[in-house]
């Protein structure tokens, strides 16, 4: 019975501490249990992307975990910061480390079963809403979902309690290793002296994150785009880390040694005080740099892949439906066309029917295209395709009359302009721009970009393919239109690589990157927690150890208006640094995301723009307000002295 009288006391006098902790876990349990819900829903196993949908939702699910053990592992450290002095009194009037080991047990106990309680709680409430949000980014209706996922309840269970033990066991470690004087009075920091390997630790930071930038610049859309960025991201961190840890107080310490620029009474107290915080919060600060990183990287990406599905469809299908073949349709071919029609009750448009040279794939060199073949040819170099189009064969589909002088061109190259004097294989050409071209297409569906070059004649010796695109009216559902379009590609007998068509895409896209989406928007939500949390016990901890601060500078002579504001400067450009260089690591990636895009068939620069920019204006906006939020709590502390 003492056991819980004094959980309950401590519990009362840390609320400012537990009350978050526990929302936080409440969320993120809830938010593990909606990935594991909605990951073993039955209804989801009948669509045409089930595998795919299965699998993001696993790859989140784990992310999630490592989340939730990380943000676990990191608030249990400042939890035994803050019940140490409490455990060495218990000590003291008489408690055994028995005593001490029951005491910390069962205040895992109680954190375990309200995290769980409420968190499955409002996992089962608002499963509902999140999974009716899952389905509106699929576009897809009549999928069901039951109150309760009692798979999931249990597997929520398993992970969390698991979780909990681990803590325990490492707070019961940690009371065996400890005799009582230490726990009355934890050992003071020792002043951390910086040699060499310091200086070097910070040079090595700064070299990780100006190489990573490199990357993330120079990278091309080539297959291997995604593990040059995951190279990036690996680097990031490690800089990112290194920067904060030592790299900063590297600077502090040359700003320091500047004796006429460091003995005025406005850089000395901003200089000592910003060298102590980096001290002790380098790594803290680091870790909120990368998580505001993660949320923008993750939801810029996510975002910009759904909001471009159009322009990805377009480039895939100009026309409801696409053929690319090596020659004409055959007359029996026109007739299954038009039969099949009939049957769906379809109406076809006069087919739009051209022919262009086969893709030559390859890379730029300088303004050389060096072509390497066809799609067999590929290496790691290659970036594009290049397809030739005669002139009277553009003025015809575009209704244009252009006329180009002996070796001119057109170029229409959406990833990157080429222009002037451009050499493709042996043939030279002058290239202007073409701006815009409403039959650009994919052949294979490859991850290279095409080019398309305009001139007077096709590149003699060179294979041609068959460009043919109808449009349908077809008053009926989607699943009526995704019907016809299938039944039309079985009864041609035509692959994939060949056949495209637009509803059937645009169908298959928005399940993928709705999935993503849905991915991203809960993962994010959960590294927001942790980003919160994160904040709000660092400005608990500035706040504990600006009270000595706030008496001292006092001491020496400054007003107590003059304290306040010095500290609380300082306070703000402390955090204001991890969101400063989110944004910069967001920017870097940007280049790096779109060259993985292209390969996707997306170009709207403008579009990523748009979505760049709100996202870090929304982020700014919300960690403002936690920032707001989080100093009340600081500054009563401080007050406190």
């Amino acid at each position: 019975m003492l056991f819980f009288k004094l959980i309950n006391s401590s519990f009362k006098r840390n609320l400012k501490v537990y009350i978050p902790y526990l929302i936080s876990m409440i969320m993120l349990v809830a938010i593990n249990y909606i990935f594991k819900a909605v990951e073993i829903n039955r209804s989801l196993k009948d669509l045409p992307s089930a595998a795919v949908t299965k699998a993001l939702m696993q790859t989140g699910s784990t992310f999630i975990i490592l989340v939730t053990l990380a943000f676990m592992i990191y608030v249990n450290r400042f939890l035994w910061q803050q019940r140490q002095r409490e455990m060495g009194l218990y000590s003291m009037l008489g408690m055994t480390s028995h005593n001490l080991q029951v005491l910390t047990i069962i205040e895992k106990l109680y954190l375990l079963v309200i995290s769980l309680f409420i968190g499955i709680l409002f996992g089962v409430i608002f499963d509902r809403l999140a999974f009716l949000g899952f389905a509106h980014l699929l576009q897809i209706e009549h999928l069901s979902q039951p109150w309760v996922e009692w798979p999931a309840v249990t597997t929520t269970i398993l992970i969390i309690g698991g979780f909990f033990l681990i803590l325990m066991v490492i707070d019961l470690i940690k009371l065996f290793r400890l005799n009582p004087n230490e726990l009355w009075q934890p050992k003071q920091a020792k002043i951390a002296r910086h040699g060499k390997l310091f200086t070097f630790a910070g040079l090595l930071g700064v070299a990780a994150l100006a190489f990573a930038y490199y990357l993330t610049i120079t990278v091309k859309p080539r297959i291997s785009a995604l593990s040059t960025f995951m190279l990036a991201v690996f680097l990031v961190v490690i800089g990112t880390y290194l920067v904060f840890i030592t790299g900063s107080i590297i600077v502090l310490k040359i700003l320091q040694k500047n004796k006429r620029y460091y003995y005025r009474p406005r850089h000395f107290i901003a200089i000592s005080g910003m060298l102590q915080r980096m001290e002790q919060n380098g790594a803290s600060l680091a870790t909120i740099c990368l998580l505001c990183s993660s949320v923008l990287v993750i939801l810029f990406t996510s975002l910009t892949m759904y909001a471009g599905i159009n322009d990805t469809v377009n480039s895939f299908a100009p026309r409801d439906l696409t053929i690319i073949t090596s020659q004409k349709l055959s007359s029996q071919q026109e007739a299954t066309i038009k039969s099949v029609a009939s049957k769906h009750q379809a109406h076809l448009d006069k087919p739009l029917t051209f022919t262009t040279s086969a893709p030559q794939y390859g890379y730029w060199k300088n303004n050389h295209f060096i072509i390497q073949g066809g799609l067999e040819n590929m290496t790691n170099q290659t970036t594009n395709s290049i397809i030739t189009m005669s002139t009277a064969t553009y003025n015809r589909i575009s209704g244009q009359k252009v006329k180009l002088g002996k070796d001119k061109a057109l170029i229409y190259s959406p990833a990157k302009e080429h222009q002037g004097s451009l050499q493709v294989g042996s043939q030279k050409y002058q290239a202007k721009v073409l701006h815009n071209f409403n039959y650009y297409f994919n052949p294979s569906h490859s991850i290279y970009s095409p080019i398309f070059v305009i001139t007077n004649n096709l590149p003699a010796n060179t294979a041609t393919i068959c460009f043919i695109g109808i449009d349908y009216h077809l008053n009926g559902s989607k699943k009526e239109h995704l019907q016809f379009e299938n039944d039309l590609q079985a009864k041609l007998h035509l692959p994939n690589q060949v056949y495209s068509s637009r509803t059937n895409l645009k169908s298959q896209l928005t399940s993928l990157y709705g999935g993503i989406v849905f991915l991203g928007i809960l993962i994010s939500f959960a590294l927001g927690i942790t980003t919160t949390v994160v904040i709000y016990f660092k400005q608990i901890t500035e706040g504990y150890e600006d009270q000595a601060r706030f008496k001292t500078m006092q001491q020496v002579g400054l007003s107590e208006k003059e304290t306040t504001k010095s500290i609380h400067s300082q306070v703000l450009m402390v955090f204001m640094l991890p969101v400063v260089g989110a944004i910069i690591n967001l920017c870097f990636a940007i280049p790096a995301i779109r060259q993985i895009l292209i390969q996707f068939n997306f170009y709207n620069v403008q579009l990523m723009t748009i979505i760049a920019v709100s996202i870090t204006l929304i982020l700014l906006c919300l960690y403002f307000v936690i920032y707001g939020l989080t100093t009340k709590i600081y500054r009563k502390i401080v007050e406190q002295s």
